[in-house]
C-alpha cells in the first residue's frame, strides 16, 4: 500500500486509457503523455502504456502529477521510478534521479515538488496502482468523475494498493534503459500535425501563420482542451447550406466527432488543442490534428510558454508513432530478457 501524504495540485491515477467508448460520451482520459508514463513503467518492469487510442492493453496504471507533485508513504517495500517532469523528488530527503528504478522501503517518504521543467511528471511502481477497472480502464475521467480512485485527483489521507510485481525488488531496482532509447524529445516546442480535416475552411495565408507562428499556452488549459494565443486565423466565406446547417459563425459547422489532439479554432482566434479528455463531438472546424506521438509534448507545455507547429503528412505521422511504440516494445523485450545495453552511469 501507498499513503498519500499530500496530493500536489492535480495527481490522478492513470494507464493508457479506454479507447472506444466516445459513443457512450466516455473520451479515453488515460496519460496526456503516454510516453513518460510508459518509461516509468518499463523501468519497474510493468506491461507497457500504449499510444492514445491503441488496440493494445492499457498497462499498469501509475500517477499522473501535474505542476506540483505528491507527496507519498510507502507502507512495504517497494520500486518505482519517475519520468516526465522534473519535480525535484526526495525520498527520505535525498535526491533522486528520474528515468531509473530506486528502491524504497517500507516507511520511506517520496515528495515531489513544483517542477523545474516539463508540466506533467509520471510515477509507477512494480506491480502498478490497483484501483477498479472501468471500462477495461483504470485511468481518472476527471469531469465525469470516473475511474481511478473515486472518479478524482488524490488528497492527503488516501491509500492506494498496489498489484503483483513481476519479478523481485532487487532485479527490478538493478534495471537500466537501453542507451539507445531517448527518454525525452529532441524537440519539445515542436508540435507536429497532419493539417484537417478541416482545413479546406481556412485560406492559404492562415494556413501558413499557423505553421510558421509562435503560439502561446493559454492558462485556461486543462486535459480536455489546450488554449493557444496568437494572431487571428481568416476563413473563407462561408457557403450558403453551411450557415443554413450549421449556423452563422465564421468557424462554425455541422457537428462531427472530435479527434484527440484537434486543434479546434472557434470563431478563428484562440485555436484549442483537444487532450485525452476531449468532448465526443464539436461544431467548430479543425485546422489540424496534432499527431499522437507528440500529444506527450504537448501535455509537457507550461502556461505562457511558446510552441511551434510542423505538418507532417498521414502517412510520417503513422510511421512515427510506430517507431516510437517499437522501440518501447523493443527495450520491453530486451530488459526482460536481460540483456540490454544500459545507459552509462
Amino acid at each position: 500500500m501507498i499513503e498519500v501524504l499530500d496530493g500536489g495540485v492535480q495527481t490522478t491515477v492513470q494507464d493508457g486509457g479506454r479507447p472506444g467508448n466516445l459513443a457512450a460520451g466516455y473520451p479515453p482520459a488515460g496519460a496526456q503523455d503516454y510516453y513518460a508514463l510508459s518509461i516509468a513503467n518499463l523501468l519497474v518492469g510493468n506491461e507497457l502504456t500504449p499510444p492514445p487510442m491503441s488496440a493494445a492493453p492499457p498497462g499498469h496504471a501509475g500517477l499522473e502529477m501535474l505542476i506540483k507533485g505528491a507527496s507519498l508513504r510507502f507502507e512495504g517495500d517497494a520500486v518505482f521510478a519517475l519520468a516526465g517532469a522534473d519535480m525535484g523528488g526526495t525520498l527520505d530527503g535525498k535526491p533522486v534521479e528520474r528515468y531509473r528504478p530506486i528502491r524504497a522501503a517500507s516507511g520511506s517518504v517520496l515528495k515531489l515538488g513544483f517542477v523545474r521543467s516539463g508540466a506533467r511528471g509520471y510515477f509507477a511502481t512494480a506491480g502498478g496502482i490497483d484501483v477498479p477497472l472501468c471500462l477495461k480502464s483504470r485511468s481518472t475521467y476527471i469531469r465525469a468523475r470516473r475511474g481511478g480512485l473515486e472518479g478524482r485527483p488524490l488528497r492527503a489521507g488516501d491509500r492506494l494498493r498496489l498489484g503483483e510485481r513481476t519479478a523481485p525488488l532487487a532485479a527490478l531496482a538493478g534495471r537500466r534503459l537501453p542507451a539507445a532509447l531517448p527518454v525525452e524529445p529532441a524537440e519539445p516546442r515542436s508540435i507536429r500535425v497532419v493539417l484537417g480535416p478541416q482545413d479546406y475552411m481556412f485560406t492559404a495565408e492562415s494556413i501558413e501563420t499557423f505553421l510558421s507562428h509562435d503560439w502561446e499556452l493559454s492558462p485556461v488549459s486543462d486535459r480536455m482542451g489546450m488554449r493557444l494565443i496568437g494572431p487571428p486565423l481568416t476563413l473563407h466565406e462561408r457557403p450558403e447550406y453551411l450557415v443554413r446547417d450549421a449556423g452563422t459563425g465564421v468557424a462554425d459547422i455541422v457537428d462531427d466527432v472530435i479527434p484527440i489532439g484537434g486543434i479546434q479554432v472557434p470563431g478563428g482566434i484562440e485555436p484549442i488543442v483537444m487532450g485525452v479528455e476531449n468532448p465526443t463531438a464539436g461544431g467548430y472546424a479543425k485546422i489540424a490534428t496534432v499527431i499522437s506521438a507528440d500529444l506527450g509534448k504537448m501535455g509537457q507545455i507550461m502556461p505562457r510558454q511558446t510552441l511551434r507547429f510542423a505538418a507532417v503528412s498521414q502517412a510520417e505521422a503513422i510511421a512515427i508513432r510506430e517507431s516510437q511504440w517499437r522501440a518501447l516494445k523493443e527495450s520491453d523485450a530486451a530488459l526482460r530478457s536481460g540483456c540490454s545495453a544500459a545507459h552509462p552511469e
